[in-house]
């Protein structure tokens, strides 16, 4: 437009002339994201002339504002008589509700990634850089991203259920149901109890609890039962086919499980790893630096059995296979009927390895202390009716890997952050596990970790990361959130009533309509008939 402005001469060179630095992989990127970081001074370069007519603009003339995340600046232009003002971000809602895109996106993003707003704004204020007040964006997460996580979540949950359904192939569902408190003992305010499928390991329901809540009364110990019934009872009435439920042993949830018509026909199996913790415990009295093998070879022989007899009917075998321990610690691998053993006569191992020479194999004598505790802690009702009832192939550990992913902190002040987190922690998880089940995640590294607590050795595995649409999705569902709130905003404004009873009406005029229309046709079809 006739202006004299001459392009910067400047280069990226060092006062030496030697080119500055740049990271090869930025340079090679060709696609831009949508926001960048400016530095004020260089903003300011670009407003040296006018952008009407390139005249020379003073720049003490030039207003800023600070909005957030965003820049505005206006400048009255002394030759074309011009008012430029120019604004660094669009704009999303309308009205009283509009507000600058990034001040919008920062806070939502932030949420739904696990950074805490305390945090971000630490980190904004080291590098001085401007971002919405933590008031601000606590109030945009509070009032459209908990509505937009909770869309979103809605739609992803009828998805995995119906993947969880087909892939039991018409015999009903087998879940884990577990319950995570935020504190030990009775002095937790927050419980989380989750439901997981587990033949596709996808979280089907959760449900967060907290002592204020009615039915629980103050009594923390209540809200994992409650929180069960309610988890089943939502997928109950989804129209989801539920067979067997495994839990730990709690008698609280069992019992309003039992005493519901919704949930009385789910049969309970008792996790495994439950199962044999009280045994464990045992077992550490025995345990030393002399009877480790020991310690080791038990329960390397308990989960062998646990896993080779998974039908209800050999069950009672396995108990006994597994009790016979007691007299292969001996030394003794047959021996007669009696009243400990009515199925098994003899060890199931083969012909043991020979002992090198010098080495002895480690036993226990007949009647020592040693042996009878070992023997006592076999022969307990409580263990064989813990062993008898528990799932062989099902278990809650995949609920407890959902619990260490999840985030956990007090709802005392703000229990819609709760919520809005655990939907968050489910659809981070159920998008690793549809993205195990797609084969898109490969494992590209592991090692091996030496846990002396169970004298076991642990692989860690490092998979690739997976793609988690979700967060996406809500981003685009949050700008669809706030246009609503603002058109709603506008409908108040102009009186107009926040019910559906005009719709109502509408709908009830147009079938009696419909239905009057096809009464006069029926009698007109009676007086031709008549007529003829």
């Amino acid at each position: 437009q006739g202006s004299v402005y001459q392009y910067s001469q400047e280069n990226t060179e060092g006062e030496e002339g030697e080119e500055i630095e740049e990271d090869e992989d930025e340079r090679e990127k060709e696609e831009s994201g949508k926001y960048a970081i400016v530095e004020e001074t260089c903003l300011l370069q670009l407003f040296k002339r006018c952008q009407e007519c390139g005249e020379i603009i003073d720049m003490s003339e030039i207003k800023r504002w600070r909005c957030g995340s965003a820049r505005t600046l206006s400048y009255d232009c002394l030759k074309c008589r011009a008012t430029v003002k120019w604004e660094s971000q669009e704009k999303v809602g309308s009205g009283r509700g509009q507000v600058f895109s990034a001040n919008h996106s920062i806070p939502i993003a932030a949420f739904i990634t696990g950074t805490p707003i305390p945090r971000l704004c630490d980190f904004a204020n080291l590098l001085d850089l401007d971002l919405p007040s933590d008031r601000t964006m606590r109030k945009v997460i509070r009032e459209i991203g908990s509505v937009a996580i909770e869309r979103v979540f809605r739609t992803w949950q009828e998805t995995v259920r119906e993947v969880a359904v087909n892939a039991a192939g018409g015999k009903g569902l087998q879940v884990s149901i577990d319950g995570q408190f935020d504190s030990p003992g009775h002095t937790a305010s927050n419980c989380k109890v989750t439901v997981i499928d587990c033949e596709t390991k996808l979280a089907l329901a959760g449900v967060a609890m907290h002592e204020r809540m009615e039915g629980i009364d103050g009594i923390s110990c209540r809200m994992e039962s409650e929180g069960t019934l309610l988890a089943l009872t939502e997928l109950v009435d989804d129209g989801i086919p539920i067979r067997t439920r495994v839990g730990v042993q709690n008698g609280m949830v069992n019992k309003i499980l039992r005493e519901n018509a919704k949930t009385e026909h789910i049969i309970m199996k008792l996790d495994w790893w439950h199962a044999q913790k009280p045994l464990r415990k045992e077992w550490w009295k025995l345990r030393t630096e002399k009877y480790t093998p020991i310690y080791r070879a038990f329960f390397i022989h308990l989960y062998h059995m646990h896993h080779k007899y998974p039908e209800k009917d050999d069950r009672p075998r396995a108990l006994e296979v597994v009790q016979s321990f007691v007299m292969h610690i001996q030394g003794k691998h047959k021996w007669d009927k009696s009243d400990g053993f009515q199925l098994v006569t003899e060890c199931e191992h083969g012909q043991l390895k020979r002992m090198k020479k010098g080495e002895k194999r480690l036993t226990l004598k007949a009647g020592s202390p040693k042996l009878e505790l070992v023997r006592e802690m076999l022969h307990k009702p409580r263990f064989g009716k813990a062993f008898l009832s528990a799932a062989s192939l099902i278990d809650t550990a995949i609920n407890e890997s959902y619990h260490s992913l999840s985030l956990m902190y007090s709802p005392k002040r703000a229990p819609l952050y709760y919520q809005s987190k655990m939907w968050l922690s489910m659809l981070h998880f159920n998008s690793m596990k549809l993205n195990d089940l797609l084969g898109t995640r490969n494992e590209i590294g592991n090692s091996v970790l030496s846990r002396k607590g169970r004298v076991v050795l642990a692989i860690k595995r490092k998979r690739s990361v997976g793609e988690h649409t979700w967060r996406e999705e809500i981003m685009e569902e949050s700008i669809r959130v706030r246009d609503e709130q603002c058109n709603a905003r506008v409908a108040r404004r102009i009186g107009m009533p926040e019910d559906d009873i005009f719709d109502d009406l509408t709908k009830w005029w147009e079938e009696k309509e419909e239905w009057y229309g096809l009464e006069e046709e029926a009698e007109e079809e009676e007086d031709e008939g008549e007529e003829e």
